[in-house]
């Protein structure tokens, strides 16, 4: 069996844990961007989702032999 003890914060309590604003959380929460519950007319959503959707939308940067390209445009910029 599944465990489904999960810690679920109000979006206000998400922006507290976050360091993100209300705006913010209630936005992603309009656009289904990160996971949640919904009771009624309230929003819970779990700890972790920040974490989850950051993840899923870190943007890696390019391969090294990339960035050497653009050192040397700097350079010969001076």
């Amino acid at each position: 069996m599944r465990n489904t003890s999960v810690d679920l914060l109000t979006p206000r309590q998400m922006a507290r844990h976050s360091g993100w604003s209300v705006k913010a959380i209630r936005k992603l929460l309009a656009e289904r961007r990160i996971r949640h519950l919904k009771r009624g007319n309230r929003y819970l959503i779990p700890q972790n989702a920040i974490n989850e959707f950051l993840v899923a939308n870190m943007v890696e940067p390019e391969p090294s032999e990339g960035l050497q390209g653009a050192d040397d445009a700097q350079g010969s910029l001076l």
